[in-house]
């Protein structure tokens, strides 16, 4: 079963701007993000593969819209749920009410379903809204009282809040998919709690009448997300891309899942304050000098052909020569690098998630992680290095490594002519991160 992560899957068209999504300082609640994993892991609390399942099995829509870091902040806390070392009732509380208890509709209210990804707070949510009413206009019929919240109840067994529920009458006609024949008058009823409902007008609910709702809502119904079955593959409407693209350009604000989970987690003493400051030190140290320990690998290996040897053989234990740890701090990663050759240019991605040599390169750049580039560079990996101004002769072959388990990759680029005699620091100097990756080329000569 393909899932919305597996990207390299997935057809993604080029935005033409893949490219200039290139480095940002991240926001303090990123980095904040990012040092909370590192420690629970080192804390024995969370598996690096704990964070990929629970980002796997978030809900579609909400996986192409949310940021990177909301996605981990999300699939952390279901993590420490499954752990016992939250619960359910505080974790809630401390995001705060989702809906008040006050009735807002009363019967012969217009109302419209709203659409499941309304409805996603930080993870996939239980459903007792069926979807094929999922964006259908309707009337109330009946409220029939206050209950405990269906969501609190199946995640975790207690309700710490009240939501309304109503019978709503829906026509059989207005309903996408539904066999009408010659009874267009027939209708039938749902019970729906009132976060689901929003007001309709009149005029929407009588254009609704004549005409069924467009196969596209406003959000897909659970079972039926716009998809194209295309010769053996299918791809997702290209509406997600776009969704994901605009998170990722634009500075995300801080999520409340990120901010109860922080918050949790200090309060309960599973990580100290002073845990967390250090920790956020060493993010930030990766932030701001980006591909520092990468560069001085490589610039090694320029002047020293026996290193080089070493690194392309077992690169963990040659980074270690240099003081150099290569594992990922969350996980005991291999190190592979790759050599850029006359005949071959090699390019890492992970289309996955968006598995990264950390240690050596630092936090990864937004096109790395988007949508696009995990499914691009495997799918048409020369169009990608043109648009990053690398325009390779069709007799270089280009290789692709998608890092999609415990290894992570680096590209050890071509010396340019000219450099000869330079010192190692002097070298360091014109080894872009980029040509680490393999998305550019350093100059052939200087």
């Amino acid at each position: 079963m393909i899932g919305p992560h597996d990207l390299g899957s997935q057809r993604v068209e080029s935005s033409g701007t893949l490219h200039e999504k290139g480095d940002r300082i991240h926001t303090f609640w990123e980095r904040q993000v990012h040092a909370t994993a590192m420690l629970l892991v080192k804390k024995g609390h969370l598996k690096v593969d704990e964070v990929r399942r629970g980002i796997e099995f978030l809900e579609p829509d909400f996986y192409a819209s949310a940021s990177y870091y909301e996605k981990w902040a999300c699939s952390i806390c279901n993590a420490l749920l499954e752990h016992q070392l939250l619960g359910h009732t505080e974790l809630g509380i401390e995001l705060g009410p989702e809906e008040d208890a006050t009735q807002r509709f009363s019967p012969g209210d217009l109302v419209r379903v709203r659409p499941s990804s309304a409805a996603v707070r930080w993870r996939r949510p239980h459903l007792r809204t069926p979807g094929f009413v999922h964006g259908v206009c309707g009337v109330v019929e009946r409220f029939v009282g206050l209950f405990a919240n269906p969501e609190q109840l199946a995640f975790g067994g207690k309700s710490w809040t009240k939501n309304p529920l109503y019978i709503v009458r829906f026509d059989v006609k207005s309903i996408r998919d539904f066999d009408v024949g010659d009874h267009g008058d027939d209708q039938v009823t749902v019970e729906v709690y009132q976060p689901w409902l929003e007001t309709a007008s009149p005029a929407e609910l009588e254009q609704q009448k004549k005409k069924r709702p467009p196969a596209e809502l406003s959000g897909h119904a659970d079972c039926k997300r716009a998809k194209h079955e295309h010769e053996g593959h299918d791809h997702v409407h290209e509406e997600r891309a776009t969704v994901e693209q605009r998170a990722l350009e634009q500075e995300p604000p801080c999520p409340a899942i990120a901010r109860a989970l922080n918050a949790l987690l200090l309060k309960k003493g599973i990580i100290s304050a002073e845990e967390l400051r250090a920790g956020i030190e060493r993010v930030d140290e990766g932030d701001r000098n980006r591909g520092a320990a990468g560069r001085q690998v490589v610039a090694r290996a320029w002047v020293d052909d026996q290193f080089k040897a070493r690194l392309l053989q077992d690169a963990n234990k040659a980074c270690l020569e240099l003081g150099v740890n290569a594992t990922n701090p969350t996980a005991p990663t291999q190190l592979v690098v790759f050599e850029q050759t006359p005949q071959e240019h090699h390019l890492i991605v992970c289309t996955l998630c968006s598995c990264y040599p950390l240690t050596l390169l630092g936090l990864s750049p937004d096109w790395y992680k988007s949508r696009e580039y995990r499914s691009r560079a495997v799918r048409e990996p020369r169009k990608v290095l043109k648009e990053f101004g690398t325009d390779l002769p069709e007799e270089v072959k280009v290789v692709v490594h998608d890092s999609t388990a415990d290894c992570r990759y680096m590209i050890l680029p071509r010396r340019p002519t000219g450099t000869e005699g330079w010192s190692e620091e002097k070298l360091q100097e014109i080894i872009t991160r980029d040509a680490m990756i393999g998305v550019a080329a350093l100059p052939k000569s200087l």
